[in-house]
């Protein structure tokens, strides 16, 4: 059996296993991310798909299904080699499900310590906390795990020790321990500099002990840190402690040192009793000492909360941010917090739930009230209405209430002096009706909800903003399994998956789909998320069986919206991708930039989009779908195929102009003429076009299918051009084929030889380098005849030269020599010296293949010197390859290294990582020629990770050279 002080399953730190015996070690990495994976998730299936996401992200390799496979099956063999098998990992329909059989997982040890701590009183929370924290080992989660959904998991855990930390401080600080603890703080603020919640914790226990200057030093630094990285100011809580140190003022001073109960036994979960109070004491936690004490009997004490939420999940990120608001001691008046968020998104929910959760922490009473802010069938609540409610919960006479909103409003603030009451203002239109409703003294706490932003609130009055946002995936899928039970969803994973996609997380719509699958429990859960792909996801959650209408939840936030927003939320739907810039938003209405900032601002502060990047926004596909609706309903369709056209020159002309950043010296293509009314959006250096690039990718293929469903072949052909000029450094072999199967089908549909010609010719280019020469052949060749059908004599040249390495591909470098010499001799009649340089490295390439070295080294010397002649840096660095090649071939190996390293360094810096890659690789070849096996082993591990980062398939020939002299692969984790 395992130790009593041992872990079978360790992940708070580095990952490790041990048996009863010995320590599990792993022969191949992907063992270990795989199973610490599994742990995150233990007792929880996980879908192949899931599992393929999280292992590889968007790099998934061709063969990752039997990889998981083959990834599992190892995974058990190392997991049952032992007298008492640790875990069994078991295969589910919907996926995988590890079960622990033996021993502890620390997370999940971690999690049930800090969860008992948030129900303690102080004393009982520090040492379950000192308990949690020292499951932690080193400084990082997850250590030695690489796959792809590491970061985000350290993110989410290292987050989580945070949290536990600052809780530990708050109970030390509550229990009067503030000496010890200050270099506890001191070093936690160290690392994590801009944290104001420990730089908060760190001044409280400085100047309890005495120590007011070092506090006010703490203050200070953190500003300067928080000034020089970030050009921000403290918030004004920190700011307030300040003041408040300077003053010396009492609240400051510590409590008295608190009771303690002998009854708490403290060790790991399942092994003591949880600390719970006892009956009729106040709610325990953090903020115990803001209790007012027994409420009078003559005073009413409201209840108004609504029922919450039945089974409640997730917003854990949400619910924390609002029980911040209970630890503020400082403040001198009512704590106010606005839950913001679109339409449907569960802000009234997540309310009431956060209320009941702390309602004993305001024994005085919990206030109430629908304001009616966004409503179809009643116009917003006045404030007059809503203080006689509250007049009416308090009892108060109706003589006793005055006339008119200033007065009632003072009324009411008196009557909430001295009391702690918790007030709910859910739904509210704007700032001016939530105004007459806060209270003013400390003690109180409001929580508005509502579609506006509130901005002047958090301004004027230090409103604490929490926004709303969509459900995670885990989210969503832990809602669905609330509502339909574990079992069923389980069950169902494909069908859930495509529920949550279909619903775009938005809890509206999967609270609809719940309960439609509720009242016919035999139903496929497959059967209605195929409803949702046929009628569409707005008509099938707008029917009458479900009792709710997502259109018209939308259309109450929609209808507020001034003429130019309205306008512009319309047209957005015109666009095929969720993200939309401020320069796209430009070119669909056709006005200018800043035309246009004041529509997107109000759309982000009607939660009709979100702002997810300056200047950028994003619509979620339901919100998406209800614009596209309307424009169809309310815009005339020319004015609706003109905006798409603008929209499609705006990716055309900015992804030409990014192109050129990166490539001055390519075929440039004839581009349509622009409209005047299209925004550009400017690039002005080379890594701006490869950032672009990496924003857009998505976008301009689905400006690729987009033309083609208005049958915009112009835009077709080009945009998918335009692609390859990044596709060649970013690695995307699958966005460029797919666009350019869709340009070619297009320019077949339409006739079009000019489209039909420039696919053919980037497929063939596209399929060569992925290794698919026959393929490659097909497609080359009849490019050739379009383009001479054409009379397009450098769309001629340019596909001979990719006609090169198709032929030498399929071993045939004397039809290899032949393309290079008809490129050259086209480029030379056309004057076209950008084509020439590059045929005359094609031909000083194939001249050595067929022993001609010097003649070889002359033509690849010619080219060289032509490229830097133009500038062209890239093409230089090429021809240096070919160069290093010749050399290579006459025994002049220092030679041909230095031709390679120099190419090498010049295509990394230009970004061309796939080019590179092979430079690297030769310069491995020549390396080992000359018996320098570690510099063969460095170049080819190099070589290795662009290929992998790439996804390309000359990775695999890499790792089998690697492992010829003994050094590390991709399975082995050496290009990490």
């Amino acid at each position: 059996m395992v130790d009593d002080d041992e872990y079978a399953f360790r992940i708070l730190g580095p990952v490790q296993v041990h048996a009863t015996t010995h320590q599990v070690t792993f022969s191949r990495r992907q063992q270990r991310d795989l199973l610490a994976l599994l742990l995150l998730r233990a007792d929880r299936v996980i879908p192949v798909g899931h599992i393929v996401d999280a292992m590889w992200g968007e790099a998934v390799p061709r063969t990752a299904g039997t990889q998981v496979k083959n990834m599992v099956s190892r995974l058990r063999a190392v997991l049952s080699d032992d007298r008492q098998p640790l875990a069994t990992v078991e295969w589910q329909p919907a996926g995988y499900r590890l079960r622990i059989r033996h021993g502890r997982l620390d997370l999940a040890d971690f999690n049930i310590l800090v969860a008992r701590a948030r129900v303690a009183a102080p004393l009982e929370a520090v040492p379950l906390l000192r308990e949690a924290m020292r499951l932690w080992r080193g400084s990082q989660a997850l250590a030695g795990v690489r796959a792809n959904y590491v970061s985000d998991a350290r993110v989410h855990l290292d987050e989580r020790r945070t949290d536990a930390l600052e809780a530990l401080f708050d109970a030390e600080l509550a229990c009067a321990n503030h000496s010890t603890i200050v270099s506890e703080l001191t070093e936690a603020v160290a690392q994590h500099p801009t944290h104001e919640g420990l730089i908060a914790q760190l001044m409280t226990a400085l100047y309890r002990s005495g120590r007011t200057s070092d506090a006010l030093d703490a203050y200070r630094r953190a500003r300067r840190v928080l000034i020089d990285n970030y050009a921000l100011e403290p918030s004004p809580r920190l700011r307030d402690l300040e003041r408040r140190v300077l003053l010396g003022d009492p609240v400051l001073d510590a409590p008295a040192p608190p009771t303690a109960r002998p009854t708490l036994t403290v060790g790991r979960p399942g092994r003591g009793e949880p600390a719970t109070p006892p009956p009729g004491a106040p709610a325990p936690g953090r903020c115990a000492e803001l209790g007012s004490g027994p409420v009078a009997p003559d005073r009413p004490v409201p209840a108004q909360l609504p029922l919450g939420v039945r089974n409640f999940t997730g917003r854990e990120d949400e619910l924390a941010d609002l029980d911040v608001l209970l630890d503020d001691p400082a403040s001198t008046t009512a704590v106010i917090s606005t839950l913001v968020g679109g339409a449907g998104v569960g802000k009234t929910a997540l309310a009431l739930h956060w209320a009941h959760r702390v309602a004993a922490r305001f024994p005085d009473g919990q206030l109430y009230v629908n304001l009616r802010g966004f409503e179809a069938d009643a116009d917003p609540m006045s404030p007059a209405e809503a203080l006689q409610g509250f007049f009416e919960a308090f009892a108060v006479p109706p003589h006793r209430i005055p006339a008119g909103v200033p007065a009632q409003a003072a009324l009411y603030r008196s009557l909430l002096a001295g009391r702690r009451v918790l007030v709910v203002l859910d739904n509210a239109a704007g700032v001016d009706q939530v105004r007459p409703l806060l209270p003013a003294a400390p003690g109180c706490l409001v929580l508005v909800t509502s579609r506006d932003r509130l901005t002047s609130l958090v301004v004027a009055e230090g409103a604490h903003p929490v926004t709303v946002h969509l459900l995670t995936t885990r989210e969503a899928y832990r809602l669905l399994s609330a509502r339909l039970g574990a079992a069923r969803v389980d069950r169902q994973a494909h069908a859930v998956d495509a529920l949550v996609v279909r619903c775009a997380r938005l809890p509206l719509a999967l609270a609809v789909v719940a309960a439609r699958a509720a009242l016919r429990p035999r139903l496929p859960l497959a059967a209605i998320a195929e409803q949702l792909e046929r009628l569409g996801p707005l008509e099938s959650l707008s029917s009458v069986d479900s009792g709710v209408d997502v259109r018209a939840v939308f259309s109450w936030s929609y209808n507020r919206l001034t003429p130019g927003a309205a306008r512009l939320f319309r047209w957005l739907g015109l666009h095929s991708g969720s993200e939309v810039t401020a320069a796209v938003a430009a070119s669909l209405l056709g006005q200018p930039l800043d035309a246009v900032r004041a529509p997107l601002a109000e759309l982000v502060d009607a939660h009709l989009a979100e702002e997810c990047a300056p200047g950028r926004v994003v619509l979620h596909d339901l919100l998406r779908s209800y614009a596209a609706e309307l424009s169809a309903a309310i815009d005339p369709p020319s004015a609706r195929r003109a905006a798409v056209g603008r929209l499609l020159d705006h990716y055309l002309y900015t992804g030409d102009a990014a192109a050129g950043q990166l490539h001055p010296h390519r075929y440039r293509i004839l581009l349509p003429p622009l409209d005047p009314d299209v925004t550009v959006a400017p690039v002005p250096d080379r890594g701006q076009a490869l950032a672009w690039f990496d924003r857009e990718r998505h976008l301009l293929v689905q400006a690729v299918e987009q033309a083609a469903a208005t049958d915009r072949g112009e835009y077709t052909w080009r945009l998918a051009t335009t692609i390859g000029i990044f596709v060649a450094r970013r690695g995307r072999w699958d966005d460029w084929i797919g666009a350019l199967r869709t340009a070619l089908a297009t320019a077949e549909r339409l006739d079009d030889p000019v489209g039909r010609a420039h696919a053919h010719s980037g497929l063939g280019l596209v399929r060569s380098r992925l290794g698919d020469n026959e393929d490659a052949h097909r497609h080359l060749a009849e490019a050739l005849a379009l383009f001479d059908g054409l009379g397009d004599t450098l769309g001629l040249a340019y596909t001979h030269l990719r006609m090169c390495a198709v032929c030498d591909g399929l071993s045939r470098p004397g039809d290899s020599l032949t393309h290079a010499r008809l490129a050259h001799d086209l480029f030379v009649a056309e004057d076209h010296a950008a084509g020439r340089a590059q045929a005359l490295n094609n031909l000083g390439w194939y001249l050595a293949e067929q022993g001609a070295y010097r003649e070889a080294a002359d033509r690849c010397a010619e080219s060289v010197a032509l490229h830097q002649r133009l500038g062209d840096r890239q093409g230089a660095a090429h021809a240096l390859d070919s160069l290093g090649y010749v050399h290579h071939r006459l025994g002049e190996l220092t030679r041909a290294a230095t031709y390679y390293a120099q190419s090498a360094q010049v295509l990394r810096e230009t970004g061309d990582l796939s080019h590179a890659a092979f430079a690297l690789v030769h310069l491995g070849d020549v390396r080992e020629s000359a018996q320098d096996v570690p510099g063969a082993r460095a170049a080819w591990s190099t070589a290795l990770r662009l290929f992998v980062e790439l996804c390309h398939p000359e990775g695999d020939r890499v790792a089998a050279k690697l492992r010829g002299v003994g050094g590390p692969t991709a399975e082995t984790g050496g290009h990490g």
